[in-house]
């Protein structure tokens, strides 16, 4: 099972170096994939070991550059599957809104605990669609120990930013996951996507006044967790990209 130290390692990685330049790559035009990932990357180290960082800062530069670098509306979107088409817009909306703080409260706070991590670009690999890419990665320990193989599924279109559609571990798509997850915990609750929004905002209020932690969640209204990492034993590594316009995997 991929453990949340991993998940962390990949995704706030990446996430994290593109702080620096995001306002001044919000309009420019896409970089070439593996260069795209690795001004990322090179910029990792530095940020986050910066420990002077307040939380309030932390938390609101988190929410710029995750807006920045990931195409958050489009994953919004995906990882509740058929029942956006059967919820009204501003409902989706209120989700993809809960969504996104619920992914900032919960990670925000987790920059303090990186420790070293880097990664190598291994390869570029083309998909079927030709604004799609997958940038193949391994994360290293500051020893330089292997911890796990990361996929970056980056989309490029002319005349705007580059951004990261899905991160893969070992194969199993983190966004997928997530989806199976949100999914079937609506279907639980009558196809009600409320309840799910709902779950998520009471999680967010525990974070903000207990901290990140697996307790946090009361047992009795304990909503999906957004790291779907927990999730993925059971799921196989497949060989395609994920298709956040169609619902579905877009053979690669």
């Amino acid at each position: 099972m991929l453990g949340q130290r991993k998940f962390f390692a990949a995704f706030v990685l990446l996430l994290a170096a593109y702080l620096p330049t995001f306002i001044s790559s919000a309009r420019s035009a896409p970089q070439e994939p593996a260069a795209f990932v690795n001004d990322l990357g090179q910029r990792a180290i530095k940020l986050l070991g910066d420990k002077t960082t307040t939380d309030e800062v932390q938390r609101a530069s988190f929410r710029a550059l995750l807006r920045e670098a990931f195409a958050t509306r489009a994953i919004g979107y995906f990882v509740i599957g058929k029942y956006r088409r059967t919820t009204p817009k501003t409902k989706v909306k209120e989700f993809v809104d809960a969504f996104e703080n619920y992914i900032v409260e919960l990670y925000s706070s987790q920059f303090r605990h990186y420790s070293g991590e880097s990664f190598k670009i291994a390869r570029v690999l083309k998909t079927s669609r030709p604004t799609d890419w997958v940038v193949v990665t391994n994360i290293l320990r500051a020893t330089g120990e292997h911890i796990i193989k990361a996929e970056f599924q980056v989309r490029q279109r002319s005349q705007k930013p580059s951004k990261i559609l899905d991160v893969k571990l070992s194969g199993v798509s983190m966004i997928l996951a997530q989806r199976d997850e949100f999914t079937g915990y609506i279907s639980q609750n009558d196809g009600n996507i409320q309840a799910l929004i709902d779950a998520l905002n009471s999680r967010i209020k525990k974070l903000k006044t207990k901290g990140v932690g697996e307790n946090s969640a009361s047992s009795d209204q304990k909503p999906p967790s957004v790291d779907a990492t927990t999730q993925t034993k059971n799921l196989k590594p497949v060989n395609k990209t994920t298709d956040v316009d169609g619902e579905k995997p877009d053979q690669g």
